[in-house]
């Protein structure tokens, strides 16, 4: 948790908003517990972004994606559009190949 900032803001979009260390802690100990989810390194509209899929989706496409912000070397906030995914729609998606 070195790497997040004591002021983070989280924002689960469409379903929850979270401030502080404390409350956004939470959120990775819940995402600890989901198996349906594979994360890797993309971009969303030419801005760094972690892509999310479904390993047991067959189609390997890409379900929702996270943009995180950085100061210093700090999180200081997240966005978080898995359960949006109507903003998959119009969205330049581009993979990091490695």
């Amino acid at each position: 948790m070195a790497l997040i900032a004591e002021d983070i803001q989280l924002e689960l979009v469409d379903r929850l908003r979270l401030r502080g260390k404390a409350e956004v802690s939470t959120y990775f100990g819940n995402h600890d517990r989901i198996s349906d989810w594979a994360l890797s390194l993309g971009f969303v509209d030419g801005r760094p972004a972690i892509l999310i899929r479904n390993p047991q989706e067959p189609d390997g496409a890409v379900r929702g994606f996270m943009l995180v912000e950085w100061r210093d070397e700090q999180v200081v906030q997240i966005r978080d559009f898995r359960y949006a995914p109507w903003c998959l729609v119009d969205a330049e998606i581009r993979a990091v190949e490695g």
